[in-house]
């Protein structure tokens, strides 16, 4: 994880003032293998920068959840990667008075070459911990993702649920005051995301703060306090979630693309769009 500079005497725990990010995007002709390398070579291909966002202003007090909302396109996870310090901004500030660990595609950081125990140290150490701090924390790990007998074992081929477990147990060992997830707020069959819950819900009762951008309405009912709307790289809204989700609803109804409304009956956590 970047060593994002910290502003201490900051109000609130995290600040975005006017701030704006531009990625490459790649266009090329179609094509794949060898054809496309000559091409490459032959300068047929070019590389444009589009704003992932543009202008955004927020502000996020200690101890709130703050939901996300928005699509593919929309900013959303630019936006979080800017407030884990992974991205540097083109444009406005980035304030934190505490660093925010991005929790995003963390699993993808696992190495299949390495151990159990060898990855809580690597990817412990991408997301901040110290090599002290990840030894002191390797047993809590193993225990709480169920990996206690495996910790000296490659991780090999290990199904992707083992793997997020695995992931979200040293993501949420860092211990840290601030966290910024894509998707993954809890992970796993339904008893091990009962234990997320719980443990997610003690560290909101203890002032952590949490933005969370994902595809589930009811995660950000569950667990938000308020949210944050994005469209095309631009932040439209600020409100409570039930508003938020409304008004993206809307908007994908403008733009004839409406998604089912999810049934409020069942307990799984879905993964379908808002």
């Amino acid at each position: 994880m970047a060593r994002a500079p910290l502003t201490p005497g900051l109000g609130p725990v995290l600040e975005f003032d006017a701030v704006g990010v531009r990625m490459p995007r790649q266009v090329r002709r179609r094509g794949g293998g060898r054809r496309q390398r000559l091409r490459r070579i032959a300068g047929e291909t070019r590389r444009d920068e589009v704003w992932r966002l543009r202008r955004a202003t927020f502000s996020v007090a200690e101890g709130e959840s703050v939901a996300i909302v928005g699509g593919k396109g929309s900013g959303r996870e630019a936006l979080l990667r800017l407030a884990a310090g992974t991205l540097i901004p083109d444009e406005g500030t980035v304030r934190r008075r505490v660093a925010v660990v991005p929790m995003i595609d963390v699993a993808r950081a696992l190495q299949r070459g390495f151990t159990i125990r060898q990855n809580i140290y690597f990817v412990g150490g991408l997301l901040g911990m110290t090599p002290d701090e990840a030894g002191d924390r390797v047993a809590g790990i193993a225990a709480f993702s169920g990996l206690e007998g495996s910790l000296d074992k490659y991780l090999g081929t290990a199904i992707p649920m083992v793997r997020q477990k695995l992931a979200w147990s040293i993501s949420m060992a860092t211990e840290a005051r601030a966290y910024a997830v894509e998707q993954v707020l809890v992970v796993g069959e339904r008893d091990f995301r009962q234990q997320c819950w719980t443990r997610v819900d003690q560290m909101r009762k203890d002032g952590v703060t949490f933005l969370l951008a994902s595809d589930s309405p009811r995660q950000f009912r569950r667990f938000c306090d308020r949210a944050i709307v994005l469209e095309a790289g631009a932040l439209v809204a600020q409100g409570t979630v039930p508003e938020a989700i409304a008004l993206f609803r809307e908007s994908r109804r403008r733009g004839q693309d409406t998604p089912p409304e999810e049934p409020e009956t069942s307990t799984e956590e879905p993964g379908g769009p808002l």
